[in-house]
């Protein structure tokens, strides 16, 4: 509980969140278990026995911590690590925080409440209990529990529209903080429960190695796509020097040009499958599962989640035209700005020089982002002619941080 100097905790919150956070334990065990997981969320408790909440003064007021993440979210951060470095033994994750602030009692009900990072922000006031389930006025119950999802590396995702939803009802990570709250039927998607069950603060012992190690990794999909059949036929192979737990296939829609990344995939329906140890990826994806064709773009996102819970993440290009599926995996497409946005340039295989890229309206030293096909590999060098520095790329890349605006000549080619 992060307290304002002019905003106490309420009194005998540490009894009420304890009983709701061991509803929220029940709840994610519960679901876990439809899928095979026996975890539970780790709850340390104190002396008395309730849920170990740390209580940590602010070193503000209320308002000075508003809604805004770019104000409130580093400021909270940095007060909690100082806070950590005279206090270690209170804490028992490095990773992993819930972050409660007291309902503001100054008028402005703006104050955090997001997942940001592994950080869940939130908001404690009296109806926050068991006892507030359902609750037709407020989403805040169900809310907690979706933005600590996010704290706890879980990405949007919604129930699969013919499969899941009919009898499982919303997605936690969709829209599951209103249906949660409303005591609506409410589920963790396959997916999710796979993230969960590699996550630090659900394992019954301390790993040996460091949880969220990043991998040496490589992902070569392919894929077949059969409209008749409503179907997509994912193969290919992977590579990865720490030890991968699952494949996470994720089809995030742009619907009505709403964009992509952060925040916008809200509607992306999600599959998992077991990695074979051979190092190959098989896994058929059912279309009659998605909400949305029509003419409608897709991402669709392979993602490695690993033993030691990172999860890495590959996206490839589809397009619905007039209800069938489409993909071009020889193509590559350049931009001019970061996030796919800017001047676009298209490329089929072959090399380019300066000179080339120009003729396609490219200009030297530009490129930002790039999406590269499946089926290919691009190969971009900071000098005209193929000389110079060199990185080759072998999926999407929202910003090309080493390479930013230093192409001046590719090569795409298969892989």
């Amino acid at each position: 509980m992060f307290v304002p100097t002019d905003n106490p905790a309420l009194p005998g919150y540490k009894t009420r969140l304890s009983q709701l956070f061991v509803h929220f334990q029940d709840w994610l065990h519960n679901e876990m278990g439809r899928y095979g997981y026996s975890n539970y969320l780790g709850l340390a408790k104190d002396s008395t026995g309730l849920v170990n909440i740390i209580e940590i003064p602010a070193a503000g007021a209320q308002a000075d911590y508003p809604y805004s993440s770019a104000i409130s979210a580093g400021k909270i951060i940095n007060e909690i690590n100082a806070y950590k470095t005279s206090h270690p033994g209170q804490f028992s994750s490095n990773n992993h925080y819930l972050v409660l602030l007291p309902a503001r009692t100054d008028g402005d009900g703006s104050q955090p409440f997001y997942g940001y990072g592994k950080y869940c922000f939130a908001v404690d006031n009296s109806s926050m209990s068991v006892n507030g389930i359902p609750n037709p006025s407020s989403n805040y119950l169900g809310g907690m529990l979706h933005e600590l999802g996010h704290g706890l590396n879980l990405p949007h995702n919604r129930a699969k529209y013919v499969s899941e939803e009919p009898t499982l009802g919303t997605s936690l990570m969709g829209s599951g903080n209103v249906s949660f709250s409303k005591g609506l039927p409410t589920f963790l998607t396959g997916s999710d429960a796979a993230i969960l069950s590699r996550n630090e603060v659900f394992q019954s012992t301390v790993a040996t190695a460091s949880p969220y190690q990043a991998p040496s990794y490589t992902v070569q999909p392919q894929f077949a796509i059969d409209n008749s059949q409503q179907k997509i036929f994912i193969t290919g192979n992977y590579t990865s020097n720490l030890p991968v737990s699952e494949i996470l296939v994720y089809m995030d829609p742009n619907v009505n040009n709403e964009g992509t990344g952060a925040n916008k995939d809200y509607n992306a329906v999600t599959w998992k499958f077991a990695p074979l140890s051979s190092g190959s990826i098989q896994g058929t994806i059912d279309l009659n599962e998605l909400y949305y064709k029509g003419n409608t773009p897709y991402e669709l996102k392979v993602k490695l989640l690993l033993q030691n819970g990172y999860t890495t993440s590959n996206v490839y290009d589809f397009n619905y035209v007039n209800g069938l599926l489409t993909t071009n995996q020889d193509s590559v497409y350049t931009y001019s700005n970061a996030s796919y946005a800017g001047v676009k340039g298209s490329f089929g295989k072959g090399q380019y020089t300066t000179s080339d890229l120009l003729a396609k309206g490219v200009t030297d030293n530009s490129i930002s982002s790039i999406k590269v096909g499946a089926n290919v590999k691009v190969t971009l060098y900071n000098g005209n002619n193929f000389t110079g520095d060199s990185l080759v790329v072998t999926s999407t890349s929202s910003y090309l941080s080493t390479f930013n605006d230093k192409v001046s000549s590719m090569k795409v080619q298969n892989r």
